[in-house]
């Protein structure tokens, strides 16, 4: 939060135009509302008993024509028996409590649930994998220290899930999904959102031309 903080002063703005906090998201005053918010890979820990509260909340705190991007850590719904020992394997040892990593089609209906309108799903476990695999090889070349500070069996662990979370990415086990919504309100500008609804723009290499 600090080094946060720090580097916005340095870049010569005041408090009252960014800032950074460092407190339990149940804690930000609901009197405030905010015309973007980024959640990223958190609804997952929240668990799948406070999931819909968490939602509404997000729904309180986005103005009526805010948009949220949702980022949440996912697993296939047609389960192997392997997916789900590594369900059972991370909430034992890796993220206690952490219950909501849940298909894609379990969070868009809660979502939608919540009262919000998606505009964009992205499906990013493939991509993942790679910045995984990174997070791993680095875990590996940084034993010693690691060692030094929190001995062999954090090490043994995390070496297991970062090698493991690389390869149930890549296979589709696990997964990740980034999406843009906003409240589904009638009077919401949903056409001057056109030009940055991504998904709907074809690109030069498939001859099409873009949406306008």
């Amino acid at each position: 939060t600090k080094y946060c903080n720090d580097r916005i002063a340095k870049n010569g703005l005041s408090s009252d135009k960014a800032r950074v906090l460092c407190l339990d998201y149940r804690d930000i005053p609901p009197e405030k509302t905010f015309t973007k918010i980024s959640c990223l890979e958190m609804a997952e820990h929240v668990g799948i008993r406070r999931y819909g509260t968490f939602l509404r909340q997000l729904y309180d705190l986005l103005d009526d024509d805010g948009l949220i991007v949702f980022q949440v850590a996912g697993l296939r719904p047609a389960w192997q028996y392997e997916d789900l020992t590594w369900g059972l394997f991370m909430n034992k040892y890796v993220f206690p409590g952490a219950d909501a990593s849940c298909s894609l089609g379990w969070v868009v209906t809660q979502l939608e649930s919540a009262g919000f309108e998606l505009k964009n799903v992205d499906v990013l476990g493939v991509h993942y994998s790679a910045t995984l695999y990174r997070w791993y090889l680095n875990w590996l070349s940084n034993k010693t220290s690691i060692l030094g500070k929190y001995g062999d069996r954090w090490f043994r662990i995390w070496s297991f899930f970062l090698a493991w979370a690389t390869i149930a990415s890549r296979q589709g086990s696990a997964s990740v999904f980034q999406i843009t919504m906003h409240k589904n309100l009638n009077a919401f500008h949903r056409v001057e959102g056109v030009n940055t609804h991504f998904g709907i723009h074809a690109t030069k290499q498939g001859g099409f031309e873009p949406v306008v």
